[in-house]
């Protein structure tokens, strides 16, 4: 056999020999074949369960921590201040409860009329704030639905006519469950030596306003929710 024909058979061998199985062969656009060693595909790196180790990919980024996500027109627990306001000097007689859904807000209403009682009729002392139980004068504890809760407290006021303890505010208001979008549930708590607590129950946590109104004499609590 001619030499260039014994080299061109002995080059046609070893490059049959070199495309093996474990080769992965690319085609570029020019005709040159080129020849890559196959690279094992990367395991996972997400956790299967507790005590599951995988090997991360030689080229794959860190996974960033998740960073925990607030549903629209909700609020961390942290951020809700108390909010307060009113006059000592002031007296009032809780006469209606309202709740309300509006756009943007779910409406918590409070109206009070002239109390018979000493002090000037205007708003009386009032504290919205976060609370996670309830209990009534008796020792007994109060549920309310909800996932979230605030106590309304009001001071110098009465659900009652303080000079003959006749029930001014009507029953069917002492527990209010609406179906607005995030108010759940208001419930009379006391009633008691010029003091008057309430609970409210929301869907979830968000963060109230408070605006006080004359003529009559209301505290408007609002909670916002989504558009």
């Amino acid at each position: 056999m001619p030499a260039p024909v014994f080299l061109l058979a002995v080059l046609f061998s070893v490059t049959l020999l070199a495309c093996t199985p474990e080769e992965t062969v690319r085609l570029s656009p020019a005709p040159t074949v080129v020849t890559t060693t196959a690279t094992p595909t990367p395991t996972s790196t997400r956790p299967i369960g507790a005590g599951t180790t995988t090997a991360p990919s030689p080229t794959a980024a860190p996974s960033p921590t998740a960073t925990p996500t607030t549903a629209p027109g909700s609020t961390p627990n942290a951020a809700c201040a108390p909010l307060a306001g009113g006059s000592t000097a002031n007296r009032a007689l809780l006469t209606d409860v309202r709740i309300a859904h509006n756009p943007g807000f779910d409406r918590l209403v409070f109206e009070f009329a002239q109390s018979p009682g000493p002090g000037a009729y205007g708003v009386p002392p009032y504290r919205v704030e976060l609370a996670s139980t309830f209990t009534a004068i008796n020792g007994q504890p109060v549920r309310v639905d909800g996932n979230a809760y605030f106590a309304v407290n009001f001071q110098q006021a009465d659900a009652h006519n303080p000079n003959t303890g006749q029930v001014v505010l009507p029953q069917s208001k002492f527990d209010l469950k609406p179906t607005t979008p995030l108010i759940r549930e208001a419930k009379l708590v006391e009633d008691f030596e010029a003091t008057v607590r309430w609970a409210v129950g929301l869907d979830r946590l968000v963060c109230p306003t408070v605006l006080t109104l004359a003529n009559p004499v209301r505290v408007v609590i609002d909670y916002p929710t989504p558009p």
